[in-house]
């Protein structure tokens, strides 16, 4: 697999659509600082995935959209694209060309592509997992990395191994498995807690269970206690009620004679009381008056005493103020001369500093052309060391080379030797590692059919699971709405029931008499006429507003039991009370007709739609044969032609209230039967549920085991193809490498030779220029002296000048301050001024005022002793008058108290009576509503015990206090503990389901620990290996070596590395120089890429810190390794680009903000021409006839490429570095290499 195309549109400052296509090999990509080079490695780790603003250079992701620039407007979309051929089959994709895409727009909206078709970011992870791509692994090597990659961030270069090694798979499965196996913990939990409650619950209701049955047996033993202690104080209450009847009528006749005793009693107070109000109506008035007139005297004088203080102020302060006007006349004076001795001192330090200032010129002037003339000697110094310090350089850089030369020499002869024993162990290798490939390709094609059946199982499990989990839901509901309907309806039935028994609604009169039916023998009372009908709810309302207070009849058999209860009523005088014998003549509308019959004259009447018993049929026919409703129960009309309006009904009565129980009787008979078929529903569809989850656990058990299977077939067969194709390229590279050594050992002889030449070259020219650089040592030290003794004068003057500008502006500020005294002082005597005027007007006006108030206060004396005198009368004659209010009030007391005792003492008897009557009908209604059963049959159904009455009492405490102790009692506590025990099985079930889970995934925590364990090692040792042959090959000698930081955790420990270049000890990396630091993280690259090449890689500028001779190096490790990798160089360095580059590309801002490519591809047999034998070798040295030369005719190449129609190159200055002149521009289509 191999990179063959990178496309750009809208990237950073890539506006237009550009395409860079990739050959093998080394690809340089140069410019100019600036030009947008470093936007194109952006590009490749962000269509890789990179998710990170901060390492795209950026504060918002958005910002990697074209900003626009002075003549363009912003973009809204950027879009890259990575171009692969896959002949190889590396992506597994069954597509020759694999094209990854991502497009973002400003709107936030990001997408992937994959052969154009939309996808997730973790399928392009998920494709190039193990390949050597991806957002975070080393395809992008930017020079600011090396340093992190070696020191700061151990566990960036661990990412590097563990892409290597194809760990990150078995991190993401480990992660997953994690979650997984989280998941199953808090499932696990969860169904602990629920258990528990299940189990607290199940204890609960056994609990419950017993003290139901319990409750029961003190229930019944209470019912017998509280009926025998209610049947005696209802005896005892009634023997009370006659005693208290005959007292009520004794003190009733009492009253009136009482009353008016009372009356007259009351009258005499009356009198007394409004003769007392007169008298101290006017004692009040008058000394309302005398407190007046006191208040005005105690007002007068206390103003008067203000006045006199405020007069004695005004004296004083009119002296003060005098005194301050003299005192501010006198600083007037003293302020006003020394004002102008101020002006004067000022005119006098301003002629000082003008002179001052204009020698300071002078001195600066001269200290500038002795600087300029230091500057100039100094520039010519540091130009003649600058030189020599080149030369210098390039003559240990000569020495350096024909060492390493040398070296190399050695090295090529020995890997020939080692070569020629590898190429046998790898084509060995290979034929072995198809074997393998064709196994295994069986074993993942027999995985993917058995996962494919365990999948489909699963996946109709769980939808009939969440079938039956919706169905189960449903049951319940329906069945909580069943139950709630049901206690409703039950509710109102037992409420009506209750209404029923009490005969609530029913006239006094023949609800006493139904009380009170025992006296008149067995059937003689048959009952309101009210039970003998029935009807539907609208026409019980009718038969209810026409029949009224008749609807309160009370049937009895014969005549004669009427004649007994004519007594009975006779007796009581209960209240009105209407009786239908059965055995009289109702009269000529009972004839030939029976309620619930009709003739089709009579079809509207009432009496068509009541059903009557046959007790009281012709009584009902009588009442309502011909009887017609009009106007919806407003009127009614007989067969007379009468109309009858009934009054406004107040509430139901017992014909609706029968109806309606009648109706709310079936509607609970139809929810009963509605709860239990919900009931029974719900119940089957929880064994249906159970039976799905266990379905569905045992296939979601086969999916998991046929699912690793899979993978490890996959696995196994993925890891096999590699190592073939690892093997077979291994076995090319390392023909191509027999080839280039052997080439490489003549090239090297040959440098030799040029390398001695340019040595002695250089000597001579480093002898010539040391004897120049010490006479311009001489004269720029004369220059100096000249610049010091300038700038002490100029330091003098300097001094001056702020001396007299500090002293002038004491003096401005002096100035400022006195004038500003001076205005003050001038206020302050106006002020003063004002002052004392207005205290001589006030004066004159206070003693005027006093006058006045001395005359008023004498006034106002003699009319308070007139006052004071009618005050001490007035007090007299009240005291007379509280003398007869309190005989008054005496007699009117003890009339009071006589009428209160006997009032108290008949309201006592009356209040006594009530209660006793109340009493005994809150002992009925308790009694009746308690046990719903009328207090005759509750007496009836007791045998009273022969127990002691405190001892009934102290019983029914007791019994009482241990129901309540009970407290609430669940009836249905047997049934709800059976289901709770089934449920608590079911989960117990579930909970060792979940356990035996969570140690399968334990188990596979462990597999995956140990096969990256495994995997990570050996890629580990073969990295260690690798490292230190390129160590030795870039360094020509030395050690290195990586070790783990705790051995026993690989997977989790840091990977330290050390280094001990030729000639120095072993130490860590962070204590080499740059240059070193730089040439080790190659190391460490290239021996990573030797384990795992990637399809390719990125090098942003990474050769920067490296001087020309490990320039040489790396240039040459390039070389060997692109015939197994892609490289992309982005450098600036000439050397790089001509002796590693196949192919160039030349990135420049014609248009300023927006980046294009003014070059084209050049090939590198075209390369090798421009740079051959006609003009100059390849060495390095600069002297414009080798190296640089090639350059510019490189630089030629490639802007003629551009288009632009003239060749400049050639024509063009080019500087020792190999770089054009300093005044070629953009306009003219250049750039430099």
């Amino acid at each position: 697999m191999r990179l063959t195309k990178l496309e750009l549109h809208g990237f950073k400052s890539f506006a237009d659509r550009t395409e860079l296509v990739f050959e093998e090999g080394v690809t340089a990509i140069v410019g100019p600082n600036g030009c947008g080079k470093s936007n194109i490695s952006d590009a490749i780790r962000w269509v890789l995935g990179e998710q990170r603003a901060r390492v795209m250079r950026g504060a918002k992701m958005d910002e990697v959209i074209f900003q626009g620039s002075s003549s363009r407007r912003p973009v809204n979309v950027a879009e890259v694209s990575l171009h692969f051929d896959n002949d190889d089959g590396t992506l597994p994709l069954a597509f020759r060309e694999v094209v990854i895409t991502r497009r973002l727009s400003r709107s936030g909206e990001s997408d992937y592509f994959l052969n154009r078709s939309p996808c997730r970011l973790k399928d392009i992870h998920d494709l190039v997992r193990g390949t050597g791509l991806g957002a975070d692994s080393g395809v992008v090597i930017e020079s600011r990395m090396i340093d992190a990659l070696l020191s700061d961030r151990p566990d960036e270069r661990r990412e590097l191994f563990e892409e290597a090694a194809g760990v990150g798979l078995y991190r993401d499965r480990r992660r997953s498995t994690e979650r997984r196996l989280e998941e199953t913990s808090v499932d696990l939990s969860r169904l602990d807690d629920l258990i528990g409650e299940v189990q607290s619950q199940v204890r609960s209701l056994a609990r419950q269970r017993r003290r139901a049955e319990r409750h029961a047996e003190l229930v019944e033993r209470r019912f017998e206690v509280e009926i025998t202690l209610a049947g005696r104080e209802l005896e005892e209450h009634r023997e009370e009620l006659a005693l208290l009847e005959e007292r009520l009528a004794v003190l009733r006749a009492q009253t009136p004679a009482l009353t008016g005793l009372l009356g007259d009693a009351e009258r005499l107070r009356e009198t007394a009381q409004a003769e007392r109000a007169a008298t101290e109506a006017q004692r009040t008035e008058l000394a309302r008056q005398v407190a007046a007139e006191r208040q005005g005297a105690l007002q007068l004088q206390g103003e008067m005493a203000v006045a006199e203080e405020r007069q004695r102020n005004a004296v004083a302060r009119r002296q003060r103020a005098e005194q301050e006007r003299h005192d501010g006349e006198a600083v007037g004076v003293r302020v006003s001369a020394d004002r102008e001795q101020a002006g004067q001192d000022r005119e006098l330090l301003q002629e000082e500093l003008r002179t001052v200032t204009e020698q300071l010129e002078e001195r600066s002037a001269a200290e500038e052309e002795a600087r300029a003339l230091v500057t100039a000697a100094r520039n010519a110094v540091e130009e003649g060391e600058r030189r020599l310090r080149d030369l210098r350089d390039q003559a240990r850089r000569l020495e350096m080379d024909h060492e390493g030369v040398e070296r190399e020499l050695v090295d090529a002869a020995q890997r020939d030797e080692t070569l020629q024993l590898e190429l046998q162990q790898v084509s060995d290798n290979v034929s072995a590692i198809q074997r393998d490939a064709a196994a295994a390709a069986d074993a993942v094609a027999a995985a993917g059919m058995q996962v494919a059946e365990s999948v489909k199982k699963l996946e109709a499990a769980h939808a009939s699971a969440r079938d039956t989990r919706e169905r189960e839901g449903l049951a319940r509901a329906e069945l909580a709405r069943a139950n709630e309907s049901l206690h409703n309806l039950e509710g109102k039935a037992n409420a009506l029931e209750g209404l029923e028994r009490e005969r609530v609604g029913l006239a006094p009169a023949a609800a006493k008499l139904l009380r009170e039916r025992q006296q008149f023998g067995e059937g003689a009372i048959l009952g309101p006429l009210s039970d003998f009908i029935e009807t539907s709810p609208d026409m019980a309302l009718l038969v209810e507003r026409f029949l009224a207070a008749n609807l309160h009849a009370v049937l009895v058999r014969d005549s004669a039991a009427a004649q007994a209860v004519r007594a009975w009523h006779a007796r009581t005088n209960p209240g009105p009370l209407l009786l239908l014998p059965l055995d009289a003549d109702p009269g000529q509308y009972a004839a030939g007709r029976s309620a619930g019959g009709t003739g089709d004259d009579d079809a509207d009447a009432l009496l068509a739609r009541v059903n009557a018993a046959p007790a009281a049929r012709r009584w009902v026919g009588n009442l309502l044969a011909h009887v017609r409703s009009t106007d919806a129960g407003a009127a009614f009309v007989d067969a007379r032609g009468a109309v009858w309006l009934p009054g406004a009904v107040t509430g139901p009565g017992p014909l609706r209230r029968r109806a309606e129980l009648s109706e709310l009787r079936d509607a609970v008979t139809a929810a009963v039967a509605a709860r239990d078929a919900a009931a029974s529903t719900a119940e089957q569809i929880r064994l249906e549920m159970q039976a799905a989850d266990r379905h569905a656990a045992t296939a979601a058990e086969e999916a998991s085991v046929a699912q690793r299977e899979a993978r490890r077939s996959q696995e196994l067969h993925g890891e096999v193809e590699r190592r073939r194709q690892r093997a077979e390229r291994e076995l090319t590279e390392a023909r191509a490498l027999h080839d280039r050594l052997t080439a490489r050992r003549q090239e090297l002889t040959d440098r030799l030779a040029s390398l001695a030449t340019q040595s002695d070259r250089v000597a001579e020219e480093l002898e010539g220029l040391e004897g120049m650089s010490g006479e311009q040592r001489e004269r720029l030290a004369a220059t100096e002296q000249m610049q010091e003794e300038a700038r002490e004068y100029r330091t003098t003057f300097q001094v001056q000048q702020a001396q007299v500008h500090a002293r002038l502006q004491v003096a401005l500020d002096r100035e400022r301050r006195l004038d500003e005294e001076l205005s003050t002082a001038e206020r302050r005597l106006q002020s003063l001024q004002t002052e004392l005027s207005s205290l001589s007007d006030a004066d004159r006006l206070l003693a005027g005022q006093m006058a006045r108030w001395q005359a008023e206060l004498a006034a106002r004396q003699l009319a308070l002793a007139e006052l004071e005198s009618r005050l001490a009368d007035s007090e007299t004659a009240l005291q007379a008058a509280d003398a007869r209010l309190a005989h008054a009030e005496q007699l009117l007391e003890q009339a009071r108290r006589d009428n209160t005792a006997r009032s108290e003492e008949l309201h006592h008897a009356e209040l006594r009576f009530s209660d006793l009557s109340g009493g005994r009908r809150s002992i009925r209604e308790r009694l009746e509503t308690e046990w719903r059963r009328s207090l005759e049959e509750l007496l009836a159904a007791v045998t009273p015990l022969d127990l002691d009455t405190d001892a009934l009492r102290q019983e029914a405490t007791e019994l009482r206090e241990q129901l309540e102790a009970l407290g609430p009692v669940n009836p249905l506590a047997i049934e709800e503990h059976d289901e709770e025990g089934k449920r608590l099985d079911f989960l117990t079930a579930q909970r060792n389901d979940l356990a035996q889970a969570r140690n399968s995934l334990h188990q596979a925590i462990r597999e995956i620990d140990t096969t990256a364990r495994e995997l990570f090692l050996a890629t580990f040792t073969q990295v260690r290996e690798n490292f230190r042959q390129i160590f030795m090959t870039l360094f020509g000698g030395g050690e290195c070596d990586l070790r783990l930081e705790n051995p026993e955790l690989p997977l989790d420990c840091d990977i330290e590395i050390h280094a001990s270049p030729r000639g120095k000890r072993t130490q860590r990396i962070h204590l080499l120089s740059s240059g070193e630091r730089a040439l080790v993280a190659l190391s460490l690259l290239f021996g990573i890429f030797l384990t795992k090449p990637s399809p390719f890689c990125l090098l942003d500028e990474v050769d920067a810190p490296l001087d020309d001779q490990n320039i040489g190096r790396y240039v040459r490790m390039l070389n060997e390794f692109k015939t197994r990798t892609q490289f992309i160089v982005i450098t600036h360095n000439p050397r790089t680009t001509t002796e590693a580059a196949d192919a160039v590309y030349g990135v420049t801002m014609q248009e300023p903000g927006v980046s294009s490519l003014v070059s084209v591809r050049m090939k590198g047999r075209q390369l090798d021409e421009l740079v051959g034998p006609e003009n100059g070798s390849s060495n390095g040295n600069g002297d414009g006839n080798g190296r640089d030369a090639g350059i510019a005719d490189v630089a030629t190449v490639v802007v003629s490429a551009a288009g632009d129609g003239e060749s400049h190159g050639e024509e063009e200055a080019v500087s020792g570095d190999g770089l054009p002149a300093a005044d070629a521009t953009a306009d003219d289509a250049a750039f430099s290499l």
